[in-house]
């Protein structure tokens, strides 16, 4: 374009190449990993202050002051973003960053002079032009790739949820029926509520005998709120456990168990599940006797996902206000609702892409799992935040979590907030000198889940005594 035709030495031309490409790696970080947002940010806005002066030195009209123009904005917008954490304006500075490296390319390309070469040195300039417009043709394609999810991260999700065989639907995965596994009574896929998809649930009965009164431990699967279901848990966790690895000691311990599942995002918006779990509790008070469970002593429980489920309606059971706030009305008596147990919980979504003992590779799923489900509106995180709003009258809570690529921080966060608040609890975060445990470690079998059996179920037994 005659725009970006301009007049440049060798040096120049090689020097706006390598700022182009540099921003285009340093605004990709920026996007990859979330933990260092603000360190790529400052990175950018250095790259665009200079290449804004750079091109201001060289000339004021044509490819040098677009040059010029769009290295200040994206400045200003990396500035803006940085020092207001304002998810639309991040987006428009990965934009202009995106938009001044190729500015940067393209009048580095129409500075270049046309000299006549023939033999070999034609066919070498012919090879680098070539693999010049290979490398920016890959870079824009994934730079595309990086701004689609970084507007939206439905389709990430979507195809993840492909891939994986989860999704959303109004058919129950199988028949109603009764039958006995592991010498538990187990009834699957009672439809619990018609509004949302997959309101679904699955009630255990342990030593297949309804007769005894039992506490009624209801439990809600993790998956980053876009895969898992009651059946096989949280694929996020080590080796992708099935049910009983969780359940099957608390049937054991004298509990009946019952599973939910709920709508997966970004199909079903924040807060759905929610209040599809209080669709589900609603269900199993009117109906459960019939099933043989006790909804007067209840205990809840989730990982991960399922944790921040649990306790956002926890928050909303024990605090009025906050159930204004939300919209939802209660629907369980706080007297009922005995004890919580939040394993690996995502308490704060904000802090998603920040795991303890980090992992970059945690950090950028969890939280595109989030924006999935969340967000990026600064209200509507605070107001997701479990920590904030838990309040005196919230649940005896047993609270656990590994010790690599998780989120322990929050759960020693949550417990420091409850103890101040006069509120029984129990946090558990085996050191990483005793084991390396990842995300969701306890759904998976070993000596390490065995011990986090024995102590959640210690902690319950003595609350509910």
């Amino acid at each position: 374009m005659t725009i970006f035709r301009v007049e440049a030495g060798p040096r120049v031309r090689g020097t706006l190449v390598l700022l182009g490409t540099v921003a285009v790696l340093a605004v990709w970080l920026e996007f990859l990993i979330i933990r260092h947002h603000a360190i790529f940010g400052v990175v950018n806005i250095l790259l665009g202050a200079i290449l804004a002066v750079l091109a201001m030195q060289r000339g004021r009209r044509g490819g040098w002051l677009l040059l010029t123009l769009v290295g200040a904005v994206s400045a200003v917008l990396q500035l803006l973003w940085v020092t207001t954490s304002l998810y639309p304006l991040w987006i428009a500075a990965f934009i202009a960053t995106l938009t001044l490296a190729a500015c940067s390319w393209a009048v580095a390309w129409g500075s270049r002079r046309h000299v006549k070469l023939t033999g070999a040195a034609r066919s070498r300039r012919w090879i680098a032009r070539a693999g010049a417009f290979l490398g920016a043709g890959l870079a824009t394609l994934v730079s595309l790739a990086f701004v689609v999810l970084a507007i939206t991260p439905a389709p990430a999700t979507e195809s993840i949820q492909a891939s994986t065989g989860f999704g959303n639907s109004f058919e129950a995965a199988a028949a109603t029926e009764t039958r006995v596994v592991n010498g538990s009574r187990l009834t699957n896929d009672i439809q619990y509520g018609t509004r949302y998809p997959n309101s679904f649930l699955d009630i255990y009965i342990a030593d297949n005998d309804p007769s005894v009164a039992r506490p009624t431990y209801v439990v809600v699967h993790g998956g980053g709120f876009i895969v898992g279901s009651k059946t096989n848990g949280d694929p996020n966790a080590a080796g992708g456990p099935p049910f009983a690895v969780g359940g099957g000691p608390v049937l054991d311990a004298g509990y009946n168990v019952v599973a939910i599942d709920y709508g997966l995002a970004p199909g079903v918006p924040y807060p759905t599940p929610v209040i599809q779990l209080g669709e589900a509790i609603d269900f199993l008070q009117e109906h459960g006797a019939e099933f043989g469970l006790d909804m007067s002593r209840v205990v809840l429980a989730g990982g991960s996902a399922g944790g921040h489920i649990v306790g956002q309606y926890a928050n909303i059971q024990t605090n009025p206000d906050y159930a204004g706030e939300m919209g939802i009305a209660p629907t369980i008596s706080p007297s009922r609702l005995e004890a919580v147990v939040l394993d690996s919980a995502a308490l704060v979504p904000a802090k998603a892409g920040y795991t303890q003992e980090p992992s970059l590779a945690n950090d950028f799923l969890f939280d595109l799992s989030l924006r999935s489900y969340v967000g990026t509106s600064q209200h509507q995180l605070a107001e997701a935040n479990i920590i904030l709003h838990a309040g005196p009258a919230f649940p005896p809570s047993f609270i656990t979590d590994g010790n690599t690529a998780t989120f322990a921080d929050q759960a020693e966060e949550l417990s420091t907030k409850l103890t101040e608040l006069g509120v029984r609890n129990e946090v558990d975060l085996p050191p990483v000198s005793n084991a390396v445990l990842g995300h969701a470690f306890m759904y998976s079998p070993s000596p390490s889940t065995d011990e986090y059996n024995e102590k959640k179920i210690a902690f319950l037994a003595d609350v509910l005594r």
